[in-house]
Order: structure tokens, then sequence, then C-alpha cells
């Protein structure tokens, strides 16, 4: 069968627009494709949504094909039933196990189900996403698209709290993005991360609230593509990095935290330990933290070609009076590091 171009690729709704669905070659096939979108040279993320396609098309033709080999397609259906009786099954494209239950990617939705024990986690989740004020219209345009819409919220048939989120466009796990580029992403790219998360760590000092969960295995992205002055855009052009999960362990300026992931926890400001209550300066160093693995080492101390006051940055422990002045000292190690700001499309990955 003649391989599919990536245009083709992408608009496929069913393996057999890609797959010649013959049992015996179909794994040939894959890897043929996979081979040809990951250069060990050059990586695009774009031939990262590629693969992603074809693995799931993949796993859809295994599964038609009533293959019993069930290690590539174990964990991808899901099925809910609520106190009702009524049941949802959904096809997943990524599954992992969290704190405090587990977490679901399928091609529209992230789904958490959380364990009975922990209802506590899921009605923060769902107090704290409820209603996020417009506080002004620029910076809201800015970082709407970051925050989780929660679409469906219930109780399971056997007890579990169910959360799901509307995705606003084709946007990835960001662990599973990081693991395509092998474990290290270009700092350009972790600086153009950055800056969004300092926008979203701005409007959560406004409105007084604490994220608390800042992590790789929380975050999404889509890379989106320069726009030029007048064009017409979509959602679907827009670089995001969205704060979907970790909301259960989010605070408001006068509450207590009541848990977080372990890698928050061992970032955790010392007045913070001691006093219990969380503030801005949390997120501030999760975000640093998330940059750090991004640059292919978390404990900072192996930054290879990273230039040196974004280097600095990401290892200080410092922060500023507020989220306000952190974005604004972010915006000169731009500058110092980079020479200027500008829109980085994400073409190729480092050595």
């Amino acid at each position: 069968m003649k391989r599919k171009t990536e245009e083709e690729i992408m608009s496929a709704s069913r393996p057999i627009d890609i797959f010649s669905m013959d049992a015996q070659i179909i794994e040939q096939e894959k890897e043929e494709y996979i081979k040809r979108f990951k250069p060990k040279a050059y990586s695009t993320v774009r031939n990262f949504m590629i693969t992603q396609k074809v693995i799931l098309l993949y796993r859809q033709a295994l599964s038609e094909l009533g293959s019993k080999d069930k290690t590539d397609i174990e964990d991808l259906s899901l099925t809910i039933t609520d106190l009702d009786g009524n049941t949802s099954q959904y096809d997943c494209h990524y599954t992992y196990d969290i704190k405090i239950g587990k977490m679901y990617v399928t091609e529209r939705n992230v789904i958490f189900v959380i364990n009975q024990k922990n209802k506590k986690y899921y009605e923060n989740y769902i107090s704290k996403t409820k209603r996020f004020n417009k506080v002004d219209r620029k910076v809201w345009n800015n970082i709407k698209y970051m925050f989780p819409k929660v679409s469906k919220n219930f109780q399971t048939s056997d007890g579990d709290w169910v959360i799901t989120i509307d995705k606003p466009c084709p946007i990835y796990p960001l662990r599973e993005i990081l693991n395509y580029f092998d474990g290290k992403l270009n700092p350009e790219y972790v600086a153009s991360m950055l800056t969004r998360l300092y926008y979203f760590e701005c409007y959560m000092d406004i409105i007084g609230m604490n994220h608390n969960g800042i992590t790789i295995d929380n975050l999404f992205f889509a890379p989106g593509r320069t726009v030029e002055e007048g064009e017409t855009f979509t959602v679907d052009d827009m670089r995001i990095v969205g704060v979907f999960g970790g909301w259960f362990f989010s605070t408001w300026a006068d509450e207590k935290l009541q848990g977080m992931p372990k890698e928050v926890y061992e970032i955790l400001p010392v007045d913070t330990r001691k006093s219990g209550y969380s503030s801005f300066k949390v997120d501030e160093l999760s975000i640093k933290r998330v940059a750090r693995e991004l640059l292919g080492d978390s404990s900072g101390k192996n930054l290879v070609c990273v230039p040196e006051p974004f280097a600095q940055w990401v290892n200080s422990s410092n922060t500023e009076k507020n989220a306000y002045e952190e974005y604004h000292t972010w915006e000169r190690i731009i500058i110092h590091s980079f020479g200027k700001r500008r829109f980085v499309e994400m073409d190729v990955s480092i050595d």
C-alpha cells in the first residue's frame, strides 16, 4: 500500500485511510510512518502531531482486526456509568495515573476519574474552576484558553468522581511532547512556554488564587503558528499552554494548603512550610522547576546549550514581590538571553 502524505494522515478519520488493514503487515506500516516522521537530526512538533495520529489509528486498527495482543490497545477504552445508569464510552489517546486517581485524554476531552475517598479534591477542582473573573479584556484574551472548561462533573455508579474538560483545540500533554524530543527542548521553545505561564500567574495573583500544582504532567501544549498582522486566525492557530491538571490543590490566599504534587512539595519556600499557607512564590518556583525539566535536567545542574541569564533565572530560588514584577523581570531575561522577543516556530529539536 502506498504510504500517505502528512496532509492525508492528519485528515484521516479511519484506520483504513492510511493502513492496508492487513494484519500481517500493519505493524510494519506503522513503523515506516514513525521512522519517516521522526528522523534523528530533525524533529518538528508537526511531526509529533503526525506520529500521534498514526499511533492512534494503528491502535484502532488493531481493535478492528480483533488483535489478541492487547499491549498496544489496553486502557484505550474508558467506560463510565453515572448514578442514573447513563453510560458514556471514550476512545483514549493517553492514560495516566495521578496522585488521586487517573487522567484520560481523548481527541476532544481531558477526563479525571477521582478515587471515591478523594472527594474533597474533586470538590476543590470544581469550586476553583467554576468561574474566572475577566478582570481585563486584553489580559483575559491572552490567557482564557489556558484554563479548564469543565463540561461535566458527577459521581459514577462505582462511587468515583468524574470531571470532564473540553479541549479548546488539538492540544497535547506536555509530557508526551517532552518525551518525543528525547527529554530536552530548545531553550527558545521553553522560554515561549514560560512567557505564557507568567501571563497565567499574573492573572492568578490578581484574583488572589494559588494553583499549587504546576508540573509538566499537569500542563498541555498546542504549538500554534506565526500569524501575520491583519491575518484571520482561529484558536487552532494559537500557541497555548493549558493548565488543565492540578486544580485539586488550588487555594485562595487565606486558605491552608491541602496537598500538592511531590515535585511542588520539594521546592516549597521555608515560610510556606512553616505557615501552611501558599503564596504566589509556590507557583513561580514551580514554573522554574518545569523549565529546568523541559531544558533537560530538573536539578538544573547540567543545563547544556542554555544561555547563561536563562540558566541562572531557572536555577534561582528568589522571586520578586509579586507575579507582575516577576513577569517584567522575566521579560528582561528573555532579551539578555535571546536578544529580542519574537514568536519562535517550533521547527527543530536540539541534539
